[in-house]
C-alpha cells in the first residue's frame, strides 16, 4: 500500500494524523497503516474478501449468507457489510480502477484524531482504574435476552402510562433488548420516562415484534398531546396487529413535544397519529361501541358526543435515521420534524412539517401557505448520530458506539465502523447515588459518562474539560442544577468534539413563601453551557447535542395533569401589577444552553416554557454558533 503523506483524510493531512498516533504509544509504520485502513478510498485501497475470516464465532461467508437470507441484501452488499462490521479481519489491496472522489460527495469529519487547533481531540484512556465491564446495570435498567421473562415490560409500562401518575413519576427506565438472529416476541408498548433500545450494532439485529405509543386519555382533545418523554432506538419492529388504518397495519408512534425515534427499521407501515374508530358494524347504540375496534380500549366515546372515527390531537415529534419499509402516516400531526429518513411515500397531516436529508420527501413551494406545508432540506448541512450501546451476541461486554460526524448526508445511514467502538472499560456508569463530585473526578478522569435512569440532584456543576467525551442519559435521567444558580453541564473552551445526549435539564425549585417576585433569583443563566466565553475558541471538532430535554417544573410540580381540565385553577396572576408568587415554590432559568463555542449542532433541543413560571427563558443564547437539526419549544400547561 502507498503511503502518501499529504493525502487529505477529513480535512487533516495524513502525515499529521499517524504523527497523532505516534503520540499515542504506536510505531510510525503502524500509525500510517491504520491512517490508511481508516481512510481506504483517501489511499484507493479496497478491501480483499475472504469468506474464511472469523467474525464473532461465524465465517464471514455465513455471517453474509445469514444478511442475505434475513435482511434481503445481494451477495455484494452482504460481503460489504461485513468487511464494514470487521474492518480488522480483512486485508487491503490496490483497488484496479482508482477511486475519485467527487468534489459534491459528502466529506467525514472525524469525531476522534487531531486537529490543527485541537491537538488533544480524542480520548487519552490515563485513567488509573477501569470501569467493570459488563457494568453493574441498577434496577432501573433491564436487560432482557430471548430466554428472558418479558412480563416486567407490562410491569413498567402499567406504572408509567397514567397521565397523573406516570407524568409526574419520579422513576424512570431503560430497556434494552439484545441482539439476536430471531424475534424478541413481545409487544412493547412505551409509557413516560421510558427508553427502549437495541444492543445489536445494525437495528436488524435486534428485532422486537411491535412497539407501540398509544393515549391512555379518553379525550381526543388530549389524545397524544400528552405522549412525551419516551422514546425507542436501535431496533427493528413489526405493526401492532390490532392497529390498522383503511386495513393498513403498522407500528403506531403517537406523540408529540418531540418524543425521539431514532435508528429504527419499521417493516411495514408507520403511523404518527392514533385513530379512534368503532369496530366493524357498530353503530353508536350499540353498547359496544365506546370500546376501540381497532387499537387498545377507551371510555367516553358516547359521552363526549362523537360518533364517527377522529383522529386524536398530535402535535410535533421527531425522528432520525429511521428506514420505514411502508409508507408513513402523519394523519392528524400538527407538526413533525424528520431527519435522515425513508419511506416509501409520506402521507399527509394537519398543519406543517420539516423533512431534512430525506430523499423522497413531499415539499412545498414558497408561496403557499395553505395547510398542509411542506418545508423539505435536501441534505443535512452536518450531523454525528446519537452514540449508543452495543453489546455482541455470546459475548458479555459493553462498547460504547461513537457515530462519525457527516457532511451533506442525505438518507438513512446504519453503518459503524469497529474504530468508532469504545470499551466499557474506560466508561462510568452514573446512578442518583453517586454525588456530582464523583462524577466530576471521573470527568477529569477522561471517561465517557452513561447516567442511568433517575433524578441526579447535582450539588455542583459537571465539568468538561477533555475533548471527544460523551455523555449519554439512558429513560430520561434528570440533571436537576444546583442551587447555587450553575448549570448543569460547563463544557469548557478546550473540549471540543464532546457528545452530550439523551438528558433532560431541570431547573431546581426554591421555596417562595413571603417573597415577591422581584426578589427572587432569575435562577441559573443556563442550564448547559458550551463554552464560558472568556476565550475564543477555534475548535475545528464539532460537538453534538442529541435528544436534550429542558424544562421548569416536572416531578416537583404543585399540581397535576387534571389541572388542565379544571376551568377555576388561575393560569396567571390575575393583575399584572400583582407581584405575589402564584405558587409556594417556583422553578427558573434563563436558557437551556448558552453557546460559546464555534461547530455545535443541535439534534433534537426540546425546551418546556410557561411564562407564569419564568419571568425570562430562552431557548438557545448565541445561536448563531449552532447548526440545528432540530428546536422544538413547547409553551403552555404541558408539562
Amino acid at each position: 500500500m502507498a503511503w502518501r503523506p499529504d493525502a487529505v483524510c477529513d480535512g487533516l493531512l495524513a502525515k499529521d494524523r499517524a504523527q497523532w498516533l505516534v503520540g499515542q504509544g504506536r510505531t510510525l509504520p503502524d500509525a500510517q497503516q491504520e491512517v490508511m485502513r481508516e481512510f481506504p478510498g483517501v489511499f484507493h485501497l479496497r478491501q480483499r474478501w475472504d469468506g474464511q475470516a472469523s467474525c464473532d464465532g461465524a465465517s464471514a461467508e455465513e455471517r453474509a449468507a445469514w444478511l442475505v437470507a434475513n435482511q434481503q441484501m445481494d451477495q455484494e452488499a452482504a460481503r460489504k457489510k461485513v468487511m464494514q462490521e470487521f474492518p480488522k479481519q480483512f486485508t487491503f489491496e490496490e483497488a484496479a480502477v482508482p477511486a475519485v472522489e467527487s468534489e459534491s460527495a459528502p466529506r467525514l469529519l472525524m469525531s476522534k484524531g487531531p486537529y490543527p487547533a485541537d491537538p488533544a481531540i480524542g480520548l487519552s484512556h490515563t485513567w488509573s482504574d477501569s470501569e467493570p465491564n459488563p457494568p453493574r446495570w441498577p434496577p432501573t435498567v433491564k436487560v432482557l435476552s430471548r430466554g428472558s421473562d418479558y412480563a416486567v415490560v407490562d410491569e413498567i409500562y402499567e406504572e408509567m402510562k397514567s397521565l397523573d401518575k406516570g407524568q409526574f413519576s419520579k422513576k424512570r427506565y431503560a430497556l434494552f433488548f439484545e441482539a439476536s438472529e430471531k424475534v424478541h416476541e413481545v409487544d412493547l408498548r412505551v409509557g413516560y420516562y421510558t427508553s427502549v433500545y437495541g444492543l445489536g450494532r445494525h437495528p436488524s439485529e435486534t428485532q422486537v415484534r411491535s412497539v407501540t405509543s398509544t393515549n391512555e386519555s379518553p379525550h381526543p382533545e388530549l389524545g397524544s398531546l400528552q405522549n412525551f418523554w419516551r422514546s425507542a432506538e436501535n431496533l427493528q419492529t413489526g405493526g401492532h396487529l390490532t392497529y390498522s388504518v383503511d386495513r393498513e397495519g403498522g407500528m403506531l408512534w403517537a406523540v408529540s413535544q418531540a418524543a425521539p425515534l431514532r435508528r429504527v427499521v419499521v417493516d411495514h407501515n408507520l403511523f404518527l397519529w392514533y385513530l379512534r374508530i368503532p369496530p366493524e358494524g357498530v353503530t353508536s347504540k350499540d353498547a359496544r361501541y365506546p370500546k376501540q375496534g381497532v387499537a387498545l380500549d377507551y371510555d367516553g366515546w358516547v359521552e363526549l358526543g362523537y360518533t364517527d372515527p377522529i383522529g386524536d390531537f398530535a402535535s410535533g415529534g421527531y425522528m432520525a435515521n429511521v428506514q420505514v419499509n411502508g409508507f408513513v402516516s402523519l394523519g392528524s400531526q400538527q407538526q413533525f420534524f424528520a431527519r435522515n429518513c425513508s419511506a416509501r411515500s409520506w402521507q399527509t397531516g394537519a398543519w406543517n412539517f420539516v423533512f431534512v436529508g430525506c430523499p423522497g420527501a413531499p415539499h412545498t413551494e414558497p408561496g403557499v401557505m395553505k395547510a398542509p406545508v411542506y418545508s423539505s432540506v435536501k441534505s443535512t448541512q452536518v450531523i454525528a448520530e446519537k452514540p449508543f450501546i452495543v453489546k455482541d451476541p455470546g459475548d458479555e461486554r459493553y462498547r460504547l458506539a461513537v457515530p462519525r460526524a457527516h457532511e451533506g448526508r442525505v438518507g438513512v445511514d446504519f453503518s459503524l465502523a469497529q474504530e468508532e467502538l469504545r470499551d466499557f472499560e474506560g466508561v462510568f456508569v452514573c446512578e442518583p447515588r453517586h454525588t456530582a463530585a464523583e462524577i466530576n473526578q471521573k470527568l477529569a478522569e477522561g471517561k465517557d459518562l452513561v447516567f442511568c435512569p433517575g433524578i441526579y440532584h447535582l450539588a455542583e456543576t459537571l465539568n468538561v474539560k477533555i475533548s471527544g467525551q460523551v455523555l449519554l442519559g439512558l429513560g430520561f435521567a434528570t440533571l436537576v442544577a444546583p442551587q447555587n444558580d450553575m448549570p448543569c453541564i460547563q463544557v469548557f473552551d478546550e473540549a471540543a468534539g464532546v457528545r452530550i445526549s439523551g438528558l433532560m435539564l431541570e431547573a431546581f425549585y426554591r421555596p417562595v413563601e413571603g417573597a415577591s417576585l422581584s426578589d427572587l433569583p432569575v435562577g441559573p443563566e443556563a442550564l448547559l453551557r458550551i463554552g464560558t466565553g472568556a476565550a475564543s475558541s477555534s475548535a475545528m471538532a464539532f460537538s453534538f447535542i442529541h435528544d436534550c430535554f429542558a424544562r421548569v417544573g416536572g416531578q416537583e410540580a404543585p399540581f397535576t395533569a387534571r389541572d388542565e381540565l379544571d376551568g377555576s385553577r388561575p393560569s396567571r396572576r390575575p393583575v399584572e401589577a400583582d407581584t405575589t408568587p402564584l405558587f409556594t415554590a417556583e422553578a427558573r432559568c434563563r436558557n437551556m444552553v448558552q453557546i460559546h463555542q464555534p461547530r455545535v449542532v443541535g439534534d433534537n433541543l426540546w425546551l418546556w416554557r410557561a411564562d407564569h413560571w419564568l419571568s425570562d427563558q430562552y431557548l438557545v443564547y448565541n445561536h448563531e454558533n449552532l447548526c440545528s437539526t432540530g428546536l422544538h419549544v413547547a409553551k403552555g400547561p404541558m408539562r
